[in-house]
């Protein structure tokens, strides 16, 4: 079951990418996430009630807590961010690959520090050679170079 959850994860994330690259550049970030939000949550709302069994809203909202809360600002964050960023000309073929890199990298530390996971040696080989793959791609990178080119 868990290559299955990995392929949806993998398939989403590549529409997700594909989708925020050809959303029109004249159309309003903020208008088109909340349209994408709204369809969400009406999805959602329809999957909830159509889930079979009991469902005791009161019990259900004591389980939630501010992790409901930082999700939603972490992914507006996520989404304005992707868009933005493609719309300033950055390729989507790196722009996936340099975020998710510098943010495992990231997870890398947190996961360590904060939740006290260990690494062994093949994972430090393994993170040293993302770092020198992080800094191969987007050493040629120059934003302003793309969008120009792009724009000629």
């Amino acid at each position: 079951m868990q290559l299955a959850w990995l392929s949806l994860a993998i398939v989403a994330t590549v529409a997700y990418h594909v989708i925020l690259k050809l959303t029109p550049a004249g159309a309003n970030p903020f208008l088109s996430l909340m349209l994408t939000y709204g369809a969400v949550t009406l999805l959602f709302a329809g999957v909830l009630v159509l889930t079979p069994g009991e469902f005791a809203w009161r019990e259900e909202m004591r389980q939630i807590n501010w992790t409901a809360v930082a999700l939603a600002l972490a992914i507006i964050g996520l989404d304005l961010g992707f868009i933005l960023l493609y719309r300033t000309g950055f390729e989507v073929s790196l722009g996936a690959l340099v975020t998710q890199t510098a943010a495992a990298m990231l997870l890398v530390g947190i996961g360590v520090l904060v939740f006290r996971e260990k690494l062994d040696l093949s994972h430090g080989v393994g993170i040293v050679l993302c770092l020198a793959g992080l800094w191969l791609v987007i050493r040629p990178v120059d934003c302003a170079a793309q969008a120009a080119r792009l724009n000629s």
